[in-house]
């Protein structure tokens, strides 16, 4: 019996020992060039590679990565529909839905960019040194103005614009339809440089461009639904994030995050 028994547990360990990976959905802004967004329906970008590279690393997880419009995905966020949405700032203390968050796993430099004849009067305090100026921003990245900033736009003091995506938004700046943009450096120079490449930016006609005042950084993060954490709909939850959590720092640590970035670089 015994000798059966052992057969038995032999044959069928293997069957045992193997589990199915978990599935798991973490959405992305899809139109946050050149650091996440959608191209043919898949995403793409810097921090998709970050993403990618230490999803690879997670024995035990098949992690999708699926692009979405980012007020979809907060919202997505809020009613619970979701598990996790990247790339997204700290906002503990004013999006009661989105908490907890991931290790960082970048932190982005946000810079104005004006025409040359508006910093022809130095400006660099951010953003006191800015006021009677229209300024524009990418949508949905409201979270870089600062408190300070939202007063002077709501006493009228700053004209405040949005633009759908990193492009629209230098090509309104280069139009001289702002006098100024608000933009992560990296990000800038990257799309700026892509747009001089193919022909979309004539130093002939188009304003010169400048940066200007820093604006401040902001951590990276995957943001979590709380509701969805809460109901239990993501058992796998604190596994998932101490997983992620643990790639991250040792990506950090052996400067691999860093590689990645600088690739974009060139």
């Amino acid at each position: 019996m015994a000798f059966r028994l052992i057969m038995l547990m032999i044959l069928f360990s293997p069957l045992l020992a193997v589990a199915e990976d978990i599935e798991v959905t973490i959405y992305v802004d899809d139109a946050y060039k050149p650091f996440s967004y959608a191209e043919d329906g898949a995403a793409k970008g810097m921090y998709i590679d970050v993403l990618k590279t230490a999803f690879s690393e997670m024995p035990g997880f098949k992690v999708k990565i699926e692009p979405v419009p980012w007020n979809r995905g907060k919202q997505m966020m809020a009613q619970g529909k979701g598990f996790g949405l990247a790339p997204a700032f700290f906002h503990g203390h004013d999006w009661p839905y989105l908490y907890p968050y991931s290790l960082p796993f970048y932190t982005e430099t946000i810079i104005t960019v004006c025409t040359e004849n508006v910093l022809a009067l130095p400006r660099p305090r951010w953003p006191e040194d800015y006021r009677g100026l229209a300024v524009g921003n990418v949508a949905g990245f409201d979270g870089w103005v600062g408190e300070k900033f939202r007063s002077l736009v709501e006493e009228g003091e700053i004209k405040y614009y949005e633009a759908q995506g990193s492009e629209a938004l230098i090509q309104m700046l280069l139009k001289e339809r702002h006098d100024c943009i608000m933009m992560e450096n990296l990000a800038f120079d990257y799309e700026f440089r892509r747009m001089k490449k193919s022909g979309v930016y004539n130093e002939k006609i188009h304003a010169k461009l400048l940066k200007g005042a820093v604006i401040g950084k902001d951590p990276v993060y995957i943001g979590y639904s709380e509701p969805a954490i809460q109901s239990n709909k993501y058992p796998f939850a604190y596994r998932f994030q101490k997983a992620f959590d643990v790639v991250i720092y040792q990506m950090i640590k052996a400067s691999d995050i860093e590689r990645i970035m600088e690739a974009y670089r060139e």
